[in-house]
């Protein structure tokens, strides 16, 4: 540029920048009129405006102007509905004004603002029985009469746990697996908790929070309960709300049989059954414990204590803490429980006290009622893999129903040793142990004649792989072709959290997920590159890559999981 040049921004820059604050103020101007000129008129043509406190912090409203005596809303001249207030002695409208339970913005003039602006709804109008959702505001939390559902929304809060993953300030517990709601009420609506508590992957998508089985009204009453979280709740002091000294009651749990020994106690006192079933005891959230000392090994069981997500990669239960003496307990009590289920009366049972294992029997009923009792908890009562805890478990459970393509290409001998051994990585137990062979073997006879719907026998011919490469793949050329084929489903890190792994029902399999790409073969890993996995979102590759790209990918998935075979140890 020339030293003379001029440096002056364009001038059609000056012209936009004013045309657009030209707008802005026509907007503004045009909101304002709007508002002045469709808010209710006060029959004295004016604006009662009044100053309460709550707790020292003073709060300027003027409801009613349009709300005369705390009555139905002024239009005009006229009174919509009958003026005058309830009885809420021994509060008064003087001292609590209308904002400090019913909420909105009672400063606004417009009346949707003055109700409570749209989005996340934090303080949108409340009224009727959601006022208890005000209550634990200025009282502190405790047994309060006309606060009842609240309370209940406490004890629920605490029994199903949620206090295992979400810290609030009082109660001195959550390892911040989740939010913090400390001051939730101060950020979201009644309704807006309320979905989250029943439906937790629909808002936000995809959240780790599992789906507890609570009915409406009792994830109302929580969410009465957690409105109450704002940021300066009038009953405490900024001092003791910032040194985290503001306590919340203790609950006193019913008192437990003396017979029980401690690991089983500590099952209750931790909590553990307000996700898990133990028994009688069932939280529907996540796997049955009843018979897992048939299941797993105890090495297996104090593993998964340390640290689930790295046993079962993708699992959300959070690590409870306790002492290793606990610990100890519950690994000792649960694997002691190696007694399998029992029939007596010709129904499955958790009578311990009688209890005989399956002999070899072709019983159809009993494989039936097996398939209840251990199966479709999991993989759903009527086969399709949505029973009541697939929500919260790491892998979609494998659908029998309407999944014939799948079984026809994989062996029996694969179908036999899942069963028998389990799923590595996954939340699929072994059976090996609990059931005799003959008993696994009528239970997998079951399978296919009510919901696979084929002969077991029955499997469809393969046409052959290509055969891998003997050259050296270089590790660019493998991160290449998996950008291109995988990364969308599965993710630049192969965890199966892709751009679009929120489309997919099953989802995408994490490929980091070390103990189950180790249990399998490289051929395994290619049949399902090559021919796609039926029951999945998986699509078949065999039209869109070379024999090189397939193995190049295969090379890929094993680098991800980080996995070698017990045969490939001194290559």
């Amino acid at each position: 540029m020339a030293l003379n040049e001029s440096t002056t921004e364009p001038l059609w820059i000056n012209r936009l920048f004013m045309t657009a604050a030209l707008v802005c103020c026509l907007v503004t101007l045009v909101v304002g009129l709007h508002a002045w000129y469709t808010m209710p008129s006060h029959p004295d043509g004016i604006v009662a405006d009044i100053t309460i406190n709550l707790n020292s912090n003073p709060v300027r409203e003027h409801c009613t102007t349009c709300h005369r005596d705390g009555g139905a809303a002024v239009v005009g001249n006229t009174m919509d509905g009958e003026p005058g207030h309830p009885d809420i002695s021994p509060h008064s409208l003087e001292n609590l004004g209308c904002t400090g339970c019913h909420l909105g913005e009672g400063m606004a003039l417009d009346t949707k603002i003055s109700h409570g602006l749209a989005g996340l709804g934090a303080r949108q109008i409340l009224k009727g029985v959601d006022l208890q959702a005000t209550c634990y505001r200025c009282h502190e939390l405790g047994p309060l009469p006309g606060g009842e559902k609240a309370w209940e929304g406490f004890r629920l809060f605490r029994g199903k746990a949620c206090d295992t993953c979400h810290h609030i300030t009082g109660l001195h517990g959550g390892v911040r697996y989740g939010p913090d709601l400390t001051d939730i009420g101060s950020f979201l609506g009644l309704r807006r908790i309320q979905v989250t508590i029943r439906e937790p992957k629909k808002d936000p998508p995809g959240s780790t929070m599992p789906r507890f089985p609570l009915s409406r009204k009792q994830a109302r009453h929580i969410s009465y309960f957690l409105k109450s979280r704002i940021k300066d709740p009038f009953y405490a002091t900024p001092m003791a709300i910032k040194a985290d000294k503001v306590d919340f009651p203790k609950i006193e749990p019913a008192p437990l049989p003396k017979s029980w020994p401690p690991g089983q106690a500590l099952l209750t006192e931790k909590r553990c059954l307000a996700c898990h079933q133990f028994r009688d005891k069932d939280g529907r959230v996540a796997p049955d414990h009843s018979f897992l000392g048939d299941m797993r090994s105890i090495d297996y069981i104090g593993r998964f204590l340390n640290n689930p997500p790295r046993v079962i990669p993708g699992a959300i239960m959070p690590l409870i803490v306790m002492t290793s003496e606990e610990k100890g307990s519950i690994i000792e009590f649960l694997s002691s429980q190696a007694i399998g289920p029992v029939f007596r009366n010709n129904s499955l049972s958790d009578d311990h006290s009688h209890h005989e294992r399956f002999g070899p029997s072709g019983d159809v009923s009993r494989s039936k009622q097996l398939y209840m009792r251990l199966c479709q908890r999991c993989h759903g009562a009527v086969g399709d893999g949505f029973g009541v805890i697939q929500p919260n478990l790491a892998n979609f459970p494998r659908p029998f129903a309407g999944n014939a393509e799948f079984f026809e290409r994989i062996s029996d001998e694969r179908v036999i040793k899942s069963v028998e051994q389990g799923v590595p990585g996954a939340s699929m137990p072994p059976f090996g142990r609990l059931l005799s062979q003959s008993i696994r073997n009528n239970l997998i006879d079951l399978l296919f004649r009510a919901f696979v719907g084929i002969d077991r026998s029955k499997k469809a011919p393969f046409s052959p792989l290509p055969s891998p490469g003997l050259s050296v793949v270089p590790s660019k050329r493998a991160a290449r072709a998996f950008k291109k084929f995988c990364v969308r489903c599965h993710g630049i890190t192969g965890t199966g959290k892709g751009a679009e792994y929120l489309k997919y029902l099953p989802r995408p399999r994490n490929l980091t997920n070390r103990p189950y790409v180790f249990a399998i073969r490289d051929q395994r890993i290619a049949r399902a590159i090559y021919d796609g996995s039926p029951g999945t979102a998986m699509p078949s590759f065999r039209k869109r890559i070379s024999s090189d790209e397939l193995w190049v990918l295969v090379k890929r998935v094993r680098a991800l999981s980080e996995g070698r075979h017990p045969w490939e140890a001194n290559q």
